[in-house]
């Protein structure tokens, strides 16, 4: 049974697993190779700490965990949007689910959860950025009603690439459609 909490300190080796598995399943052919095989589950543990230990600082930010019985296959994180120039108050920068998890609704709970941590904290209309080419997440949000606004590039691993915005003008439709079915896919 999955079940979905806030993130703890001692979260932050488990994330860092999943963080450095998915990016290495999701991004392969989208990123350069050599970056995603030297990603390091120990650099990502010590950053995710450092993280989790930030955002006690700020109670805008939530690190949501899903969990399968006692393992970690999924997570994500909402914050006040990093951008003064987006239509959105709130950010989810991040949602990873393992590959042998996806489709069983663990990113919709993720999503709900996310959706609802930033009404609780006042803000009611959320965003994200997606490398344009990550078909499968696209379908993701456009299937949760996620509207493509916007598009820029930036640097991951000195590579340039280039995103696509989606957005939410009510983050309660977001919470809602996350309770919904989805037609099974790749997402």
């Amino acid at each position: 049974m999955i079940h979905i909490r806030m993130a703890r300190r001692t979260d932050a080796a488990a994330i860092a697993s999943v963080h450095a598995t998915t990016w290495k399943e999701a991004y392969r052919g989208l990123l350069d190779g050599a970056y995603l095989e030297n990603l390091s589950e120990k650099r990502l543990t010590a950053r995710w700490r450092t993280h989790l230990d930030r955002r006690e600082e700020d109670r805008d930010e939530e690190i949501l965990v899903a969990m399968n019985g006692r393992e970690l296959v999924g997570f994500a994180n909402a914050i006040s949007s990093r951008e003064a120039f987006a239509p959105w108050e709130a950010e989810i920068p991040m949602i990873y689910v393992l590959k042998e998890h996806r489709g069983s609704g663990i990113g919709r709970g993720l999503m709900k959860a996310s959706a609802d941590h930033c009404i609780r904290r006042g803000m009611f209309s959320g965003g994200l950025w997606v490398l344009r080419d990550n078909g499968a997440a696209r379908d993701f949000y456009e299937a949760l009603g996620g509207e493509s606004q916007g598009r820029k590039s930036d640097s991951v691993g000195g590579q340039i690439v280039q995103l696509v915005g989606y957005w939410w003008r009510d983050i309660a439709q977001l919470a809602e459609r996350s309770t919904q079915s989805i037609t099974p896919g790749r997402y």
